[in-house]
């Protein structure tokens, strides 16, 4: 058992060896060059290979749906999530051996979003959507995990490894899962005005429980690209007023976070004091006897 867990890439570890962290180190920015190649390759091109392919962002534009993003921000976001992340890439190679651990302990993680995310391109370029859908969903699992296991990173690490991708694996998930399921008709417009307060419960939990402000400002930023596309649309009645909403409610809610945290506050924002030790309180009998 400890053999295997001493070769589960998975696994969370205080520290790892030289050749953990040199695969790490060779296989982790790999993975990411990839994802850059690959999706620059088909933000231009249309696959050869099939006969109604089309470019990552011909098929945004394609066909609408309640869920549809506004392709310049969504853009931009993702330009910034993959420069951020070689901020991250660079902490497996710091002198620091506490940050080259917490980068290792997602780095698996990281690489396997990424193979997903390669998966999904490549899937929805050819129509696969539903295949594609169940990539996300494979996705989505699997960073529920790594947040879940590695509540304690530092945001140069969270961000771009963690954050990041799992803000963009959410909103994707109803987008792609959207256009798989095709047509609008009055039953889909109610069913979408209804689930994207799913995205809403989903982000506000994990801002207000871990007071996780970069995964609120990273759902802040896909959902306003979301308000802007509805509203440029205006098809689906109430969603572009509800994607406006949620997106307020996260910016703000996540700036509430932030300030506490930074300030060592409460929800109130009352200063947080820490307990007094057990040998501090005793002290004063101590010295009476």
């Amino acid at each position: 058992m400890q053999n295997l867990r001493a070769h589960n890439p998975f696994a969370k570890r205080d520290s790892y060896g030289k050749n953990a962290i040199l695969a790490y180190r060779v296989l982790t920015p790999f993975s990411w060059l990839l994802v850059v190649v690959i999706g620059i390759y088909y933000s231009i091109h249309k696959p050869t290979d099939t006969r109604h392919g089309r470019t990552v962002w011909e098929q945004a534009k394609r066909k609408t749906t309640p869920f549809s993003q506004d392709t310049h921000v969504t853009g931009v976001y993702w330009i910034v999530l993959l420069l951020s992340q070689l901020g991250y890439i660079a902490q497996l190679f710091s002198s620091n051996a506490e940050r080259v651990a917490a980068a290792a302990n997602v780095a698996g993680y990281y690489i396997l979003n990424n193979l997903f995310v390669l998966s999904f391109i490549l899937l929805w370029v050819r129509n696969y959507f539903w295949g594609a859908e169940i990539i996300d969903i494979a996705n989505l699992v699997s960073q529920s995990i790594v947040y879940w296991k590695n509540r304690d990173l530092p945001p140069v690490i969270h961000l771009p490894a963690v954050a990041g991708p799992y803000a963009w694996t959410v909103t994707t998930m109803f987008w792609n899962g959207a256009v798989a399921v095709g047509g609008d008709n009055a039953t889909k417009r109610i069913v979408a005005n209804i689930f994207i307060w799913a995205i809403f419960l989903f982000g506000q939990s994990h801002i207000t429980h871990q007071k996780d402000y970069t995964f609120g400002y990273a759902l802040s930023v896909l959902m306003f690209s979301l308000a802007l596309k509805q509203f440029n649309i205006k098809t689906f009645a109430l969603q572009w007023i509800f994607a406006f909403v949620i997106f307020g409610v996260f910016l703000v809610s996540s700036l509430h976070a932030h300030t506490t945290k930074c300030y060592n506050r409460d929800f109130f924002f009352r200063r947080i004091t820490e307990p007094e030790p057990a040998d501090r309180e005793r002290q004063p009998l101590l010295s009476d006897s």
